[in-house]
């Protein structure tokens, strides 16, 4: 039987994850317990196992998606086993319930707040993935254009706020 490899629901205020790397690619044999995807959230970078054994059959979230609590991630099973049909569909309609989420005003991507150095009654918000990099290259979040007023910080922001300071 082919297994699902799922989103997993880590906390109960997470709603989804980035898949950060794939640590196995397609066709590699995976153990029970061995590491598969690398996956970001608002709560915490990890490694995340598989449950059962067999050879990584197919990916469905490619490396920096987004996708919702549940979302098949990959399969796992043996060579000569049929892939479920239903996957596609499952994942479509719970990405386009998350999607519906966001359009109503919840999040789409987590919102990560950090206290600034001398006004912890201002936050700052920042995806994971924002909060990595500018850690990685010694920025304050802060100091970056629109922090200080509510805006969420992407990558995009940290890349752009870099650029204008002639870093990369």
């Amino acid at each position: 039987m082919v297994y699902k490899l799922r989103m997993p629901k880590i906390d109960a205020n997470v709603e989804h994850g980035q898949i950060s790397r794939w640590i196995k690619s397609g066709g590699d044999e995976v153990l029970p317990g061995e590491p598969v995807v690398e996956i970001i959230t608002d709560k915490a970078t990890f490694e995340y196992e598989s449950e059962e054994g067999g050879r990584l059959r197919r990916i469905y979230a490619p490396e920096k998606s987004a996708v919702p609590v549940g979302y098949v991630l990959a399969t796992i099973g043996d060579a000569d086993e049929a892939e479920p049909e239903d996957i596609q569909r499952e994942n479509e309609i719970l990405m386009t319930a998350w999607q519906k989420a966001s359009d109503a005003g919840v999040e789409a991507l987590p919102a990560v707040t950090t206290a600034p150095h001398d006004d912890d009654s201002k936050r700052v918000r920042a995806t994971p993935p924002a909060r990595r990099m500018a850690r990685e290259r010694g920025i304050d979040l802060a100091d970056i254009p629109g922090a200080l007023n509510g805006k969420r910080i992407t990558e995009k922001d940290v890349e752009d706020y870099l650029a204008s300071r002639g870093r990369t």
